[in-house]
């Protein structure tokens, strides 16, 4: 059946040149999706290896084997440096907040700067405590630095999905549910029928009808949101295994050898997977914009109290010392 549906709309599309569809919704395009995956990898295996560090040095600490102290030579250098970085992000709030500052050069360097020094600084602060708490002022101080940093880890978490890219202007629902209708578009006439004439056109309607309904009550609508990424992947994967079978059956009445079959199973797979992110991103739009106040509220408060803790801990060590 499948194989008799589709026939027709292969012939005409056989020669066409298949281009990812580029979805240009929190991250640019599927390559440039790909660059990210690398730096994400890069990212955990230096995350590991800090961890590895940072265990080494505690241990040590506990010891008293550790060649340098917070207080004093190297340890005290890394704190000071950690502790600049940490100030030199708040240049990012002013760039982006005050008037005079508007003329200092594009937003998204001063961001990257901001995240760059967000970890850089407590990483080197946490070296320069040697993973330890010795007194009141420096656990404050230590505490409102790791809720900061955590803080700031859930903000970028927002960010990237009501913005374009990590650095990228801020989208708008009407853009998002835009980008929907353009991935059901750009589908292939053979891509189209595989998914009608296996049912997974109905279920990627009813999938879509479900993440934007909002006349449920609240509990339902939050719990909607939470699972709404599970259900996603769940779907996609339920498509992929009924699509294998598809295009199996649909090879063999085209003729096609492997390559050719693994090449249209990979594009159909690809048009389901992307319409059903866009479907996503756009149903939970709204939801992380209000997220993302509710978290610039909270942030605030949190940046204050490290900052007067900070200067509390640095007066006393210096008085100390």
């Amino acid at each position: 059946m499948v194989a008799t549906a589709a026939k027709n709309a292969y012939a005409t599309d056989r020669r066409k040149q298949q281009h990812p569809i580029e979805v240009r919704v929190f991250g640019g395009t599927r390559a440039a999706e790909r660059r990210i995956g690398v730096g994400a990898r890069v990212v955990w295996f230096a995350f590991l290896v800090l961890i590895a560090m940072g265990w080494w040095v505690y241990i040590k600490a506990a010891e008293h084997q550790l060649d340098y102290k917070p207080g004093a030579g190297f340890g005290y250098y890394l704190g000071l440096v950690g502790g600049v970085m940490m100030l030199l992000m708040l240049l990012y709030p002013v760039r982006k907040h005050l008037q005079f500052a508007r003329s200092w050069g594009p937003l998204r360097y001063w961001f990257m700067m901001h995240m760059i020094f967000g970890i850089g600084g407590p990483a080197l602060i946490l070296f320069h405590s040697t993973f330890h708490v010795r007194s009141l002022n420096a656990g404050v101080a230590m505490y409102s630095m790791l809720l900061v940093v955590a803080s700031g880890i859930i903000g970028r978490f927002i960010y990237k999905r009501i913005h374009h890219g990590l650095y990228g202007r801020k989208s708008n629902l009407e853009e998002l549910q835009q980008a929907v209708d353009v991935n059901q578009s750009k589908i292939s006439k053979v891509n189209a029928v595989l998914m009608e004439a296996t049912g997974i056109g109905e279920k990627l309607k009813k999938f879509r009808m479900m993440a934007i309904d909002k006349k449920q009550a609240l509990p339902v609508r939050i719990w909607r949101f939470m699972a709404l990424g599970w259900q996603r992947r769940s779907l996609a994967s339920r498509c992929r295994r009924e699509l294998r079978l598809a295009v199996a059956h649909l090879a063999k009445s085209q003729g096609w050898d492997s390559r050719q079959q693994q090449q249209h199973f990979q594009e159909v797979v690809q048009d389901a997977e992307e319409y059903l992110r866009a479907v996503q991103q756009a149903a939970q739009f709204s939801s992380y914009e209000r997220l993302f106040r509710l978290w610039h509220v909270l942030h605030s408060p949190f940046v204050w109290l490290l900052g007067v803790s900070g200067i509390v801990h640095v007066i006393a060590t210096n008085f100390m010392y």
